[in-house]
């Protein structure tokens, strides 16, 4: 599409039509109205048979991982996520742990180490959770050599300055230290409570220099674990070993407050953090008996997982193109720009 879209355009440009930008306001402007269409198209789905049918196609007709990669999204839970990971046995399986995502991705490319799918992958890492901003890196400065020292993995989640984001990238790719910075999600006193939640998750205590917290004494007992931390370019999904009592504790604390709580706004927080803290991860794990096997099997799986989240969201089209097609006859082009992409 995209290659179509510059030769067509090209052409035009070449032909006398000199005006690139309103050839690309035309094709913006087609593609918000496909868009449009493409969402009246599409049927929702809610069914273990419609899910699974979904699963099973997009793994290129694979009934056994449709199946399995049907059942993670069920068990899951209309809140949960889905992931995926190479397994150690030749077999390939689905298994449910506790944990939650975050809407914050990758800051930096330095900080992936798992070049093939784009991300940065952290086994068993130690967590920083801070609520006011990082200026330098002097402020985490013991936490770093006490995570190079014990040579540990480390999470930070704050917001932080450039220059520890420059620093600490750069000790990444030159292999001193793995390590990753995600943004702090949400602001204000949503943020508080976001970041409180992810402390009760992980056994972490939040820092705050503006409540009167010292991040130059910062030490290992403000840090929490997880299992794994794996961060995208569009999120962060963080797996823990279980609930722990805090978080049972906060848990209650919120059903109680959602049981007295009138407003609606204040309610769907209170929903939204509820169903973060009891939230879980399925991780299909991909076996196969050859290196080559593994590599088409776990693109497939991820072709998979991505596609089902999609229809589970934004429902389902007519496959093969005729979606496109569709959506294509139904607009009448009224410029050059919208007579390229249709």
């Amino acid at each position: 599409l995209t290659r179509e879209l510059l030769t067509e355009g090209m052409k035009y440009l070449s032909s006398g039509n000199r005006n690139a930008v309103s050839i690309k306001r035309g094709m913006d402007k087609a593609a918000r109205a496909i868009v449009a269409s493409l969402q009246e198209l599409s049927t929702d789905i809610s069914s273990e048979e419609q899910i699974e049918q979904v699963a099973t196609i997009s793994s290129n007709n694979d009934s056994v991982l449709g199946e399995i990669i049907s059942k993670a999204f069920e068990d899951v839970g209309e809140n949960g996520v889905v992931s995926m990971e190479i397994s150690n046995d030749e077999e390939t399986s689905a298994e449910i742990v506790d944990g939650a995502s975050i809407n914050k991705g990758l800051k930096n490319h330095h900080f992936i180490n798992n070049k093939e799918k784009g991300t940065c992958e952290l086994n068993n890492p130690l967590v920083l959770i801070v609520e006011s901003k990082i200026p330098n890196v002097r402020k985490v400065q013991g936490v770093l050599e006490y995570v190079i020292k014990n040579n540990k993995e480390l999470l930070i989640i704050g917001d932080a300055d450039e220059q520890l984001v420059t620093a600490i990238s750069m000790n990444v790719s030159k292999g001193n230290i793995k390590a990753n910075i995600i943004d702090a999600p949400d602001y204000g006193i949503n943020k508080k409570q976001t970041l409180q939640d992810f402390a009760a998750l992980t056994g972490a205590i939040v820092m705050n220099e503006e409540l009167g917290d010292d991040m130059d004494l910062i030490d290992s007992s403000y840090l929490g674990t997880c299992l794994r931390a794996v961060t995208s370019s569009d999120d962060t999904i963080i797996q823990v070993e279980g609930i722990n009592d805090d978080t049972k504790a906060l848990i209650e604390q919120i059903k109680k407050e959602l049981k007295t709580t009138k407003v609606n706004g204040k309610k769907h927080l209170l929903e939204k953090r509820l169903s973060r803290l009891a939230g879980k991860v399925g991780v299909i794990k991909v076996g196969a008996n050859s290196e080559v096997e593994l590599k088409e099997k776990s693109d497939r799986v991820e072709d998979s997982i991505c596609a089902t989240k999609a229809a589970i969201k934004e429902g389902i089209v007519p496959g093969g193109g005729i979606a496109l097609l569709n959506a294509s006859d139904k607009i009448t082009p009224a410029n050059t720009g919208e007579e390229i992409l249709l």
